[in-house]
């Protein structure tokens, strides 16, 4: 099926049971998620390899030059954001947010350029590159005059839209859903909520209350911050002080208070290596560190066949980047993240031997 002609179709159900309340649609836009996300997902958050759905689960037969089209992430993205509104408490669905978003679609952008150009497909063949190549090229950037990719007018927009999704409000509560700098507004409340964090370089985020244009006596809520699945051991303090309260990956952790300005959360979630197997092959995947899914630079060097990595000798070799080294093929090879993959030859999914650090 082609890809991008049934997920704006999965958006409007999910708008259809918003108008309607038929629970058809709703079923529609849920199942359709659960579909493509379990059974059609790469590691990166993307789906679809030239444009389609191929088989279900079947990852390691289309790791190609042309897999994970933007459009589709893109209005992934807006499918996930609907379908949150309509259960806030699924971590699963901003935990996809942050994946495709974080990888996918921040590695879609060539950060060298001055008119924010951007790849029509994210390649994961071994040996695949983001640059300079032939106009329809799977990793290829897109030009001022000499490209007219559906991504140019729909993928694109995605970089205009990074605040999406990190906040969210209902009568009783502020989500925090990403771990993102940035600064809130809450007019509602006539409050100001500031966010400070370097993640996922660092592990911790800075949240901080004060008060803003319309102050209201009314500044009793509960914060919400997501507990991503792939951390463990996460942790709170408010004012410097540990909270007590449950930090269950896949979760919201709940700080109920009447606040105050000056009030700061800080929130540390630990991040480790792990694997995100293909379905269809579990000794082949992709490696993260944390949220953020890594590649082997190659540089120049031709990469037709990945070379098996070993787990164990998985390493971070800087606290202040994302660096990282692995031994791949009985060689040294420099991990980085998705995001940063543009002007080299890169390895995303490895065969696999061994267990990552613990």
């Amino acid at each position: 099926m082609h890809a991008n002609t049934n997920i704006p179709k999965w958006i409007g159900a999910a708008r259809e049971y918003k108008a309607t309340g038929t629970a058809r649609y709703h079923a529609i836009a849920k199942n359709a998620w659960d579909i493509v996300i379990n059974a059609h997902t790469y590691a990166i958050g993307g789906n679809s390899q030239a444009e389609h759905f191929r088989p279900p689960n079947a990852i390691s037969a289309y790791l190609a030059k042309d897999t994970a089209e933007s459009c589709n992430s893109y209005n992934m993205l807006k499918l996930t954001r609907e379908l949150w509104t309509l259960d806030p408490t699924n971590v699963a669905y901003v935990d996809f947010y942050e994946r495709a978003v974080l990888n996918q679609m921040l590695g879609q952008q060539d950060p060298h350029s001055a008119h924010g150009h951007v790849t029509y497909f994210s390649s994961l063949n071994p040996g695949g590159a983001r640059g300079v190549g032939p106009a329809w090229g799977g990793g290829t950037w897109s030009t001022d005059y000499a490209s007219f990719w559906c991504c140019q007018g729909t993928g694109v927009e995605t970089h205009t839209k990074f605040m999406d999704s990190v906040y969210f409000y209902d009568a009783d509560s502020l989500y925090i859903n990403l771990f993102t700098p940035t600064v809130l507004t809450w007019s509602q409340r006539g409050l100001t909520v500031t966010q400070s964090t370097s993640f996922p370089i660092t592990d911790t985020s800075t949240i901080k209350i004060s008060s803003g244009p319309g102050a209201s006596a009314n500044s009793t809520f509960t914060l919400k911050i997501r507990i991503p699945t792939w951390t463990s051991g996460a942790s709170l303090a408010l004012n410097g002080a540990a909270v007590t309260t449950a930090t269950t990956p896949g979760s919201y952790a709940s700080i109920s208070r009447s606040w105050t300005a000056g009030d700061t959360v800080t929130v540390t979630l630990p991040m480790k290596f792990r694997t995100v197997p293909a379905n269809d092959k579990r000794d082949l995947a992709a490696i993260a560190y944390g949220p953020t899914v890594l590649v082997g630079n190659y540089g120049s060097r031709t990469v037709s066949t990945a070379p098996t990595l070993t787990l164990d000798s998985l390493r971070r070799t800087s606290e202040t980047t994302l660096a990282f080294s692995a031994t791949a093929g009985g060689s040294t090879v420099t991990m980085v993240p998705f995001f940063e993959g543009q002007g080299f030859n890169y390895v995303t999914y490895f065969p696999i031997t061994g267990a990552v650090p613990s």
